[in-house]
């Protein structure tokens, strides 16, 4: 029986420890590298092939029509999509996260380095917004003290503009602030890399530029962060590279001001628009024909 007892508390061990902390990165560095992704379900390609090089200091966009594949993508690239031979599933390609093969990280390795907002997030139980925010906070566990916690979801909070919300019920709380809740609940995460579907499509116009700030702030001081969007507005204004994306594919990538063309742009999303330069900035402006 000792024999026995000692055995399963060298297995169990490795489950009870708290994973190493992450490794710093230096600005340049990519963070996420993918090869060939391919994506396949129910015999639909979803994605097909695509490159993909995020690095630290950047935002990088995701861009293009409904059903391109830049959902799937990111849940690709976050390891939150599943691989499956079942009806007609099938994926390829490498994606790399720090250096290291996606598949190689454990769950709880993986949840100190990226962080995910999916498009919806499903909440069970009536919790309230400062006990939503500070779930973030788990994974660390073990590895801070609690007043360095605290903390780090107090300035989440902040930051979204959701501190005065704190002892609501989340079930209670609007669209736009349910997103802001769930989008301070990653920033608690306090990971390197950010991952974000959609994050502005509940929000008024103030609360948009709130969030694409805070994520453009995160990659000014080193952090990497991907963003799908819609708005091609927000994404030439925020991101230093956007991928746009077509039936599984991308078509370019690159900073905005070069890939952003009336031609590309008209094609990929099958309406005739107009690109044109901000009087003041010279961020290009999507102006679709009408």
């Amino acid at each position: 029986m000792p024999t026995l007892r000692r055995r399963a508390r060298a297995v169990l061990a490795p489950l009870s420890r708290p994973p190493a902390r992450p490794e710093p990165v230096a600005v340049g560095d990519p963070v996420l590298r993918a090869e060939g992704v391919t994506v396949r379900r129910g015999g639909r390609t979803l994605l097909d092939g695509v490159d993909l090089t995020v690095r630290a200091g950047e935002l990088v966009a995701l861009v293009g029509p409904n059903g391109a594949g830049k959902s799937t993508l990111l849940a690709a690239v976050s390891g939150d999509l599943a691989a499956t031979a079942e009806r007609g599933g099938a994926d390829g390609g490498r994606i790399d996260l720090f250096g290291r093969e996606l598949g190689a990280w454990t769950p709880p390795e993986l949840a100190l380095r990226r962080a995910v907002l999916p498009q919806e997030a499903a909440v069970g139980f009536p919790f309230s917004v400062a006990e939503l925010v500070a779930m973030g906070r788990a994974p660390w566990a073990g590895l801070g003290d609690p007043g360095e916690d605290d903390g780090i979801v107090a300035a989440a909070m902040e930051g979204t503009g959701v501190s005065h919300l704190a002892d609501r019920r989340f079930p209670t709380l609007s669209g736009g602030e349910r997103a802001r809740v769930m989008l301070a609940r990653v920033l608690a995460q306090d990971t390197p890399l950010l991952m974000l579907d959609e994050p502005t499509a509940a929000l008024d116009v103030h609360h948009q530029e709130l969030v694409l700030g805070i994520a453009c702030s995160l990659a000014e001081r080193g952090g990497a962060v991907i963003v799908v969007l819609h708005d091609l507005g927000l994404a030439a204004a925020y991101a230093h590279r956007v991928a746009i994306l077509s039936q599984g594919r991308i078509a370019a990538q690159g900073p905005p001001t070069e890939v952003f063309t009336a031609s590309l742009l008209s094609a990929v999303y099958r309406h005739e628009v107009e690109v044109l330069p901000h009087p003041r900035t010279g961020t290009p402006l999507v102006v679709p024909l009408r």
